[in-house]
C-alpha cells in the first residue's frame, strides 16, 4: 500500500525533472524540444492539482475551507499564472525570460511542496482512511 504522502511526493519529483529537462532544452535552443517537455510538465502538474482540489482538500476540509486549503489553493492559482508566462517566454524563444520564470516557479513550488508533504498529505491520508489507495491510484492514471 503506497501512502497518499509518498504517491504525490514522488510525483513532485517527477514534475521537478519534467520542468528541468525543458529548462536544459531551452538553455541549448532547442525549442521544439523544450516545449515538448513543458507540455509534459504541465500536464503532468495541472492533473496532480486536480486531484488535489478534487479529492485532498475536500477531504481536509470536511465542508469548510481551512486557512491550509486556502494557502494551497491560492499557490495553484498563482503557479498557474507563472506557467502561462513561461509558455509565452518557449513560444518567443527568450531564454533569459525563460530563466527567470523557471526560478521564480521553483521556489514557489519548493515552499508548496514541502507545505503540501509536511501538512496536507498527512491529514488526507488519515481522512481518507482505507479510501487513500484509490487517490494513489488515481493520480498515477
Amino acid at each position: 500500500m503506497q501512502t497518499i504522502g509518498d504517491a504525490f511526493a514522488h510525483d513532485h519529483r517527477r514534475l521537478e525533472q519534467a520542468l528541468a529537462a525543458s529548462m536544459a532544452h531551452a538553455g541549448a535552443g532547442r525549442w521544439e524540444a523544450a516545449a515538448v517537455a513543458f507540455a509534459v510538465f504541465r500536464r503532468g502538474i495541472e492533473r496532480h492539482m486536480e486531484v488535489e482540489e478534487e479529492v485532498l482538500f475536500p477531504a481536509v476540509e470536511a465542508g469548510a475551507e481551512t486557512p491550509l486549503t486556502a494557502i494551497l489553493r491560492k499557490g495553484h492559482r498563482d503557479l498557474r499564472v507563472f506557467f502561462d508566462e513561461l509558455d509565452d517566454a518557449l513560444q518567443a524563444r527568450d531564454a533569459d525570460e525563460c530563466a527567470r520564470i523557471t526560478a521564480s516557479i521553483r521556489a514557489l513550488l519548493e515552499r508548496h511542496d514541502e507545505k503540501e508533504e509536511a501538512e496536507l498529505y498527512p491529514v488526507a491520508q488519515a481522512r481518507l482512511g482505507t479510501n487513500a489507495d484509490a487517490v494513489a491510484t488515481r493520480l498515477a492514471d
